[in-house]
């Protein structure tokens, strides 16, 4: 539900939002009384969407857990937008286990 296929004969228009963080919206929209973990990875733009999503909803996102990737670039990047963000707790994480415990330990799941 949140990735698109492409489609060759339509072009994003300027400012316009990804698919994944459109359909994350409907979804927080279609269930207000919800909160929600976002988890992704750092290889894409998942921690900017996210960032963006946790702001625009306060609340809403308990915790966002991105998984860890093999580009160095991308990491440092990733880490340096979390070193400075307290909206909701951010990780960077090498295995699901270790988003299971984080949550555990916060209560977000029993």
């Amino acid at each position: 539900m949140l990735r698109n296929l492409p489609n060759p004969f339509r072009s994003k228009e300027e400012g316009e939002k990804p698919q994944k963080q459109k359909e994350i919206i409907d979804i927080l929209r279609m269930y207000p009384d919800l909160s929600f973990i976002l988890i992704g990875d750092s290889s894409e733009h998942d921690a900017d969407i996210y960032m963006e999503i946790a702001a625009t909803f306060p609340g809403r996102i308990k915790a966002i857990y991105l998984r860890s990737v093999k580009y160095k670039k991308k990491m440092l990047r990733i880490k340096a937008l979390f070193n400075f963000y307290d909206v909701t707790p951010a990780l960077l994480v090498s295995s699901s286990e270790q988003a299971i415990e984080h949550a555990l330990e916060h209560g977000f799941i029993t």
